[in-house]
């Protein structure tokens, strides 16, 4: 054990003179978009080296670990676990309490004291966490490495190790003080070790969810999963995951500040008029004060536009995925594990392309087909929920991915830059075609009546299918539901850009403010995901609500971009790649990759709905939902979306970009649209 610690001491202190202790993270300011990597963790001095590691650690958990926490899922069922995992964390007292007194947090000792005696008596030895139910007392995660950062030990640098995963020096040294901190670690018998071995195996299985999420979701795994590790680390160490101290930051700490550079102030100026200090930014050009809802959401309770957006984020797929197994057990049947994936070619010899879908027992069932928002994956939750409700409605569903994500570009013609929504649509048209013929060979089905149904850019993907069918003739899809399309896609590309750059608002304490909203985003998603409603006032101000979305904005298009890079250029340099991608936003990559081959007016005239009134003018087999405060599309647009739409246009007063999707105003009109026959069903 002491050679163990003292070869720790000596890799601590070699690596962190290499970082020369001191390093603070590159200049960000000048920067589009802050480099979170950079912010939180020192520069990543052996990226090579960890690249290749978390490779293989992820090999090695699709080889072994994923299976052995499988089997361990398959015969424990989820509460097991859980309660398994709470009886663990209240064995690792001793840990809590040192790191406590060690930062003489008297409030975190008295806590976890408390927790202690009463889940150890009343809680069946912690089994049943009874502090938290009955005396609302949460759980403080103090450890050795929070101690070691509270006595001014320098992070080191960040490493990954083989079977550790994301660490740093410090953090390495702190894992063997609470190694030696842990009951556990001093009993030695065969049976002893088999249950140390049980409950670890109990602990990682959490894991599972996650590595799945960043490997199906994000193009370059690595580079997301260092973000959530530099600013998981970031938030413990300043205890910003605890309740009572992100309760005790004041809102108003969170207020934009004015620009005082008239260039830069320039930026946030609206088509019509400047913003001012206390706006909220982004809104829509006040034109045509004729124009009025259709449908008043009662009791809404507006904030922001971003923000009124954002409610839909936190929807949780709860009866989805209601079930007593855990999320890889063979036994958990929940709606999302009944769904299949499969694949077909786009372009012959290219990838293949992974879509889901779920059948109904009817083969002559009706079908939709569901294109989710910008950059999102045939994974995400919206398409879920949406999944869900169709099937309970008597559909069949197909479920496919956004055309503006990483996937998507890898089964297509090399070399296509997407963009050109004209050019775009032909690889959707041919996607949706091959999943259908697929479907219908292989369970020997006719899909007599066909729904394609888009939210935001799937919306405006939806809207374009359906011009090219009216324009050529065909008859593959009956009808077009489209929720919240953009009007005129370079408009919105200039307001999520507005987005992105809004971060540049706050210039001081950027890390602070990052660090304390993402911690309010993951609390407030995990309340939510546990009470099952989505609060009516959410608990960030616009300008978190703006880092939020741009990060999120931001995270889609460096997926593509990436991707891109890595397609059509053989020297691919990741290190160059991620200089690049942080002074990068959509109207630079409208520049890099679109404008080369037309011009921006050119642009604007092809990706705007103005370029589509024929069919929206003539044609009655499509619905469009909007909102009459959508930060993506202005009124004067939405006016002339009226003109050509008439009453297939459905306009809410409040809910922003989709902010109303998870309402019964929306629910019972969507509902009306999609209803069937005795028949169809």
């Amino acid at each position: 054990m002491k050679k163990i610690i003292a070869f720790i001491l000596l890799l601590h202190l070699s690596l962190s003179n290499i970082n020369a202790l001191a390093t603070q993270p590159i200049e960000y300011q000048n920067q589009k978009y802050p480099c979170y990597d950079s912010i939180f963790l020192n520069e990543d001095k052996y990226e090579d080296f960890n690249r290749k590691i978390f490779s293989f650690n992820l090999k090695m958990n699709k080889i072994f670990a994923k299976k052995i926490h499988i089997l361990w899922a398959s015969i424990f069922p989820n509460f097991v676990i859980d309660s398994l995992n709470r009886m663990y964390s209240n064995i690792e007292y001793p840990k809590r309490l040192v790191s406590s007194f060690l930062q003489r947090d008297i409030d975190a000792v008295k806590n976890e004291t408390k927790r202690f005696l009463i889940n150890t008596t009343l809680g069946a030895a912690g089994l049943i966490d009874v502090a938290y139910k009955l005396f609302h007392l949460e759980m403080y995660n103090e450890d050795m490495e929070q101690a070691l950062a509270k006595c001014k030990v320098k992070c080191g640098n960040f490493l990954v190790l083989p079977f550790i995963s994301a660490t740093t020096t410090r953090d390495i040294f702190g894992r063997i003080l609470d190694f030696g901190l842990n009951p556990t670690t001093y009993i030695a018998s065969p049976v002893a070790a088999a249950i140390k071995m049980g409950l670890l195996i109990n602990r990682t299985a959490y894991i599972q969810p996650m590595l799945k999420l960043v490997e199906s979701n994000f193009a370059d795994p690595y580079d997301i999963a260092k973000k959530f590790f530099g600013v998981e680390k970031y938030i413990k160490l300043s205890n910003y995951d605890r309740k009572k101290v992100l309760e005790s930051i004041k809102q108003d700490d969170f207020d934009e500040v004015e620009l005082v550079d008239n260039q830069k102030k320039e930026e946030f100026l609206q088509v019509k008029g400047a913003v001012g200090k206390n706006s909220n930014l982004i809104v829509g050009d006040c034109f045509n004060k004729e124009l009025t809802a259709d449908i008043f959401l009662t009791d809404y309770n507006p904030q922001s536009p971003v923000l009124d957006s954002m409610r839909t984020a936190l929807l949780d797929v709860k009866e989805a995925n209601k079930s007593i197994w855990h999320d890889v057990s063979i036994w958990n049947r929940n709606f999302d594990k009944k769904i299949k994936t499969a694949s077909v070619e786009i372009v012959k010899g290219r990838p293949k392309y992974n879509f889901r879908y779920i059948l109904q027992k009817n083969k002559r069932s009706p079908l939709v087909i569901l294109l989710p928002s910008v950059g999102e994956g045939i994974n995400n939750n919206h398409s879920t929920i949406l999944a869900k409700f169709f099937y309970d409605e008597g559909y069949s569903v197909l479920i496919l991915g956004s055309h503006f994500q990483w996937e998507f570009l890898k089964s297509i013609e090399k070399g296509h830059k997407i963009g050109i929504i004209k050019n775009d649509i032909k690889y959707v048209n041919t996607l949706i075609n091959n999943s259908i013929n697929y479907l219908s060979k292989k369970y020997d089905r006719v899909f007599l009546q066909r729904t394609a149904l888009g939210t935001s850019l799937g919306a405006y993907a939806v809207l374009f299918l359906a011009n090219e069918q009216y324009q050529t003739g065909a008859n593959n899809i009956d009808k077009f539901i489209a929720i919240c399309p953009p009007f005129e896609l370079t408009y919105a590309i200039n307001q999520i850009d507005k987005i992105i750059n809004a971060w540049k608002n706050y210039p001081n304490d950027f890390k602070e403010k990052a660090a304390i909203t993402t911690a309010k985003a993951i609390r407030t998603f995990n309340e939510t995901k546990m009470s099952g409603k989505i609060p009516n006032n959410l608990p960030f101000s616009p300008y978190e609500g703006k880092l939020i979305s741009a990060f999120v904005f931001h995270q889609k298009l460096s997926d593509l971009t990436y991707a891109t890079e890595m397609e059509n250029n053989p020297n691919f340099n990741q290190k160059d790649f991620y200089n690049l991608i942080y002074n990068f936003n959509f109207s630079d990559y409208i520049k890099k990759y679109i404008l080369v081959n037309c011009s921006y007016e050119e642009l604007v005239a092809l990706s705007s709905l103005n370029s589509i009134s024929d069919y929206l003018i003539n044609s009655d087999n499509y619905r469009i939902f909007h909102s009459l405060d959508d930060y993506l599309t202005n009124k004067k647009q939405l006016s002339t979306l009226r003109n050509y739409c008439d009453n297939k246009l459905t306009l809410f007063n409040n809910g922003a970009h989709l902010g109303f999707l998870y309402r019964d105003e929306f629910i019972n009109e969507l509902k009306k649209e999609i209803k069937l026959n005795k028949k169809q069903q």
